[in-house]
């Protein structure tokens, strides 16, 4: 997967659409391989999750899509290729700056001392019982060192480390991780990814406060459900298992 074709554009909308674009060029015919990356040096509409957009400066942040093919993997079992991506992205940069303490938040942004420096977007094709084909969608923010009043809690690698890094170098490295748990997700290795992404899951364990369907409530992260909704369990005993839409981290 590692050494699948590699496309790098100046502007497009979306790497994701992008992606999309040329595998709906390729119906009927050849699809692009797995693996295939899009990379762009900036996106006009950039997308995260929900109807979030990505914000960033022209040629300082990494901004690409990688196309899967996890045939293997039931649609029940599709939020694992979540925590794979998330897996791979905190583990990347925690081996570029290893001195940084690198976490996921739920559900697969990463977080480094409690400002978010990358996000995903992981689009699935399912047809009939099988994930067909997906489309990972990856920002990191590297070389940016200011962002807009509106997202305050955003970091990038050169405010961590004060220096430039080199954003091909990172991709790279972001892809090696992703090849080595998606093998182990093709090997049906779950319980070994499970228990890394609870490790490194953000305040997994510990007593935090949360909007819960618009109530404060005090609870802890005691995991994810098979669907990837966030297991809360309050401090009475009461576990809630929350969509994205049901639940907000209160920092």
């Amino acid at each position: 997967m590692i050494h699948a074709p590699f496309f790098y554009l100046n502007e497009t909308d979306s790497t994701n659409k992008e992606l999309w674009r040329m595998v709906e060029a390729g119906a009927g015919a050849e699809l692009p391989p797995e693996g295939t990356v899009v990379q762009a040096g900036m996106q006009s509409a950039g997308r995260g999750q929900g109807n979030t957009v990505w914000v960033g400066e022209p040629n300082k942040n990494l901004l690409f899509s990688l196309l899967l093919k996890p045939t293997f993997l039931p649609p029940t079992d599709q939020f694992m290729l979540n925590k794979c991506i998330a897996l791979a992205i905190r583990d990347a940069l925690s081996l570029i700056c290893k001195q940084q303490p690198f976490a996921i938040k739920w559900p697969n942004d990463i977080y480094c001392r409690g400002r978010k420096i990358a996000g995903t977007l992981i689009e699935n094709r399912i047809m009939g019982k099988t994930c067909e084909l997906t489309v990972a969608g990856i920002g990191i923010n590297i070389n940016q060192s200011l962002f807009p009043p509106d997202i305050p809690n955003a970091t990038s690698l050169k405010l961590l480390t004060g220096s430039d890094h080199d954003i091909d170098q990172c991709r790279r490295e972001v892809v090696r991780q992703t090849d080595t748990c998606y093998s182990a997700l093709k090997k049906g290795n779950h319980k070994k990814i499970n228990e890394s992404y609870l490790q490194h899951l953000w305040g997994c364990n510990k007593r935090m406060k949360f909007l819960i369907n618009g109530m404060v409530t005090e609870a802890m992260i005691t995991g994810t459900d098979p669907h990837g909704k966030l297991l809360l369990t309050t401090i009475g005993g009461v576990t809630h298992a929350c969509g994205t839409k049901e639940v907000a981290f209160l920092f």
